[in-house]
């Protein structure tokens, strides 16, 4: 079996849609980031202190860790460790970066952060790093297949028959903590309702036709994918009269205004990696029919401290009045000295709630209630 998984868990909500993209992705390297790395890190951290007993402000420096070490990763770290810990009884038996077996036919296996086996439940605890994109437990397949993996590798080790799988995604810097409860017999048959589509992706190749969707966001192969391009140029394209049928036939009823926004967000992400993998291509060799020009010029100051001389000689004082640093900054360097904003300042920092945002009535979020003046000044501009 080699090192990874050509099914990766991780990636298993594109390849149960799209068979074509595990091998696409094959003629693409696997690169990795800063954020990435810093959760790599925090993971090796969590693991040291999980197997030690011992909290994340005694984790002594290391290799594995210490370029991204500080308050923000221990705080992550230690947030995470809380709630595995709480997790734990007396009889509960812990394992740490559990490797799992899962579908071993089509090599998808993977490694659970934390695996709890207590009397009749097993629970599977995944620890994000991840600060950009909210993670849920609902529809999420990677947890599935780690709860299917750890029901059919560990269940052995039970005092009782497993009846309840619980899986639960800990994100501390979302301060988000999601869960889901599977019995045996659902995860068993969540299973077997998607082993054809592992069948599919397993033995797909390249020259397979690909099934573009939302789920191309990661897909390293998406920005050469036809598919995906032909699905998106025709999603730019479509057929009004497909839609539903103008009153006027030169204006665009509110049906169609509505069909286009929806598709406006699949739309603005293919665009905008089409334009990063073109500039990288440019920045490689040169591109027939493209060039690159020069940018804007803009003025900077290059000496500070002769221009504020030479101003105050003038009589003109150019520094400005002193501006409270952003809510972002005050929490880094609050945290810099192991406190807590919500400790530290207290009533002083209040939560503001951001402008509704209109989405499809697919989405999972409840439907906000506005006042009449939530939008006055949207439908003033």
């Amino acid at each position: 079996m080699s090192e990874h998984a050509r099914l990766s868990p991780s990636a298993s909500e594109r390849w149960l849609i799209c068979a074509a993209a595990p091998s696409r992705e094959e003629a693409f390297p696997d690169t990795s980031n800063d954020a990435a790395d810093w959760g790599t890190a925090a993971h090796k951290m969590a693991d040291h202190c999980l197997i030690n007993g011992i909290d994340a402000a005694l984790a002594a420096a290391s290799p594995l860790w210490d370029k991204y070490d500080g308050p923000e990763m221990r705080e992550c770290v230690q947030s995470y460790l809380d709630f595995v810990r709480s997790k734990l009884t007396p009889t509960s038996t812990l394992f740490v970066e559990q490797r799992l077996s899962i579908l071993p036919e089509f090599e998808i296996f993977g490694t659970a952060d934390a695996i709890i086996v207590d009397g009749h439940t097993l629970r599977v605890l995944d620890l994000k790093g991840g600060k950009g994109v909210l993670v849920e437990a609902d529809d999420n397949s990677q947890l599935s297949l780690y709860g299917w993996g750890a029901l059919d590798s560990l269940a052995w080790l039970a005092s009782e028959n497993i009846q309840f799988v619980e899986v639960y995604i800990v994100q501390p810097r979302r301060e988000n903590i999601v869960s889901k409860t599977f019995t045996a017999a659902e995860l068993v048959a969540w299973m077997d309702a998607n082993r054809e589509a592992a069948r599919r992706a397993y033995a797909a190749v390249a020259g397979d036709v690909a099934t573009p969707g939302a789920h191309c966001r990661w897909c390293r192969a998406r920005n050469t994918c036809r598919e995906r391009a032909e699905y998106n140029m025709a999603t730019a394209g479509f057929d009004f009269s497909d839609e539903c049928t103008p009153h006027d036939p030169n204006q665009l009823t509110e049906e169609q205004l509505v069909a286009i926004f929806l598709r406006l967000p699949t739309l603005e992400k293919w665009m905008k990696d089409i334009e990063g993998h073109v500039a990288t291509l440019a920045h490689d060799h040169k591109v027939h029919g493209l060039k690159w020009v020069a940018g804007r010029a803009m003025r900077r100051i290059a000496d500070p401290v002769r221009v504020c001389t030479v101003l105050r000689e003038a009589g003109i004082e150019p520094m400005a009045e002193p501006k409270l640093l952003g809510i972002g900054e005050i929490e880094r360097l609050v945290k810099e000295k192991g406190l807590k904003v919500s400790t530290l300042l207290g009533k002083a920092i209040e939560v503001v709630a951001s402008k509704p945002v209109l989405v499809s009535e697919e989405d999972k979020r409840p439907e906000y209630v506005p006042a009449a003046h939530d939008f006055a000044e949207e439908l003033a501009q």
